[in-house]
């Protein structure tokens, strides 16, 4: 057959493909046979008959549809975001007739072009089967009142679709080195996530963080993927062996161009491949949405109830902590204690030195509770003054905190608190012990100041 005069007359991109076909459903080279014009207009070092690779990025999803449509005379479709290239594509692979084949190589045609951004209506265009559950997946995301909820129901759907061992949504945030599965699914409910955590280390997730930068997702379906997965990740394949992982897809969660978090399922049901691969992107774009939504809640929350100067939690925070103690919403557990920690000289520290040094002191106080009151709960309800919540705390335990802090926070400390300080073991009296605490801390402050005269006192 003439593979240029077949190409030539595609307009668009097009380049016909051999994969050479071995033993047990293996696959060797795969060779970009012949381009048309448009297509090595687009890759410049186009030669006929080039290992695939030597033009583009090697890629095993690519692979993967290229053995499935060459050697099993699959058409196939997709539209991927190519990340090495910043851009998606929209491919469709086309099996040549068997008649072409030979006895070691079979062909295929692969024509394309590119979007810059996504397009709504290429990411939809999914079989009926596969957009019905995407369809449910956004009525279960949007239609539930609790995120947490949402996010195990999803995750349940997606281990049931893909007839998997498990579906887990494991999130990732390198900045602050963290990492940790937020839901899973599994088809032994005897199983959890707690049993494979030893498989997912650091080194094993920030590894799929590097491999995805410039995926769209990762498809292991058989041994010959898993040997071709060790040769450029050698860590993750020893964890996949070592947990007995057969196959596995492995999917980005997006913030923008900041990758949050990985959809991963292992040991699904290899002959939905096709089926999984069409639908498993889009569930994570919006699974990625939703989540990315959570994180802004999240975050605006933080903004409102932290003290952004020191970092703990502030008068708000304070407020919302007493009305749920009093509805019984999150009642601070029995016996409790209060303190109330007023800074003094912050006055004569802001005139003296400026403001940015009363900020250091403001800083430092705070560090200071948090170092004696470390289980405990600290706000700063304004100004100079915090107050401490240390609940479930016998009397002498607690006594012995205040006395700790008194001793750090003397006259001649860095840090130099008046303190007041009560205690109660009934739940109804929050109100009470925060108001006896208030005036104990203002009975200690006016001896402070009638011993230390030098000190300026705020108005």
């Amino acid at each position: 057959m003439d593979f240029q005069a077949l190409v030539d007359s595609f307009s668009q991109a097009a380049v016909v493909i051999s994969v050479e076909k071995k033993e047990e459903g293996k696959y060797g080279d795969i060779r970009f046979v012949a381009g048309n014009s448009v297509y090595k207009a687009l890759q410049p070092n186009f030669y006929d008959n080039a290992i695939y690779s030597d033009i583009i990025p090697k890629e095993p999803n690519y692979e993967a549809f290229c053995y499935r449509c060459a050697v099993l005379k699959q058409h196939l479709h997709a539209y991927v975001d190519t990340k090495s290239m910043d851009t998606w594509v929209d491919g469709t692979y086309i099996p040549l007739d068997s008649s072409v084949d030979t006895d070691k190589l079979s062909y295929m045609i692969f024509t394309f072009y590119f979007t810059k951004n996504p397009d709504a209506q290429l990411m939809s265009d999914l079989s009926m089967e596969s957009a019905n559950f995407v369809v449910q997946t956004c009525i279960n995301l949007r239609g539930a009142d609790n995120f947490l909820e949402a996010m195990n129901k999803v995750i349940a759907d997606i281990q049931e679709k893909t007839d998997s061992f498990c579906s887990v949504i494991f999130m990732i945030d390198e900045e602050a080195d963290k990492i940790a599965p937020l839901c899973s699914k599994y088809r032994n409910d005897e199983a959890s996530i707690d049993d494979f955590m030893k498989f997912l280390s650091k080194d094993v997730v920030y590894s799929w963080v590097r491999m995805l930068k410039d995926r769209d997702s990762i498809f292991v379906k058989d041994e010959h993927d898993l040997d071709e997965l060790e040769k450029i990740n050698p860590v993750w394949a020893k964890s996949l062996r070592g947990a007995e992982v057969k196959s596995v897809v492995l999917v980005p969660l997006m913030q923008g161009k900041k990758i949050i978090g990985v959809l991963f399922v292992t040991n699904f049901n290899v002959e939905k491949i096709v089926e999984i691969k069409e639908f498993i992107t889009l569930t994570a774009f919006f699974l990625s949405a939703e989540i990315s939504n959570n994180i802004m809640m999240e975050q605006l929350e933080y903004m409102s109830n932290i003290d952004i100067l020191t970092g703990i939690k502030n008068r708000n925070a304070m407020n919302a902590r007493v009305d749920w103690h009093i509805s019984n919403k999150m009642q601070v557990r029995t016996p409790f204690g209060i303190i109330f920690a007023d800074l003094n000289g912050l006055k004569t520290c802001n005139d003296n030195y400026g403001h940015e040094e009363g900020d250091k002191l403001l800083k430092n106080a705070a560090n200071l509770l948090k170092e004696v009151f470390a289980d405990d709960e600290i706000y700063r309800a304004g100004g100079d003054e915090f107050v401490v919540i240390v609940p479930g705390a016998e009397k002498a335990d607690f006594e012995k905190k205040v006395s700790e802090i008194r001793k750090k926070s003397s006259y001649d400390c860095d840090v130099c608190f008046a303190i007041g300080s009560h205690w109660t073991e009934d739940a109804g009296k929050l109100r009470e012990a925060m108001h006896l605490a208030d005036e104990a801390m203002y009975d200690d402050k006016d001896k402070f100041y009638k011993a230390h005269k030098e000190v300026a006192r705020r108005n």
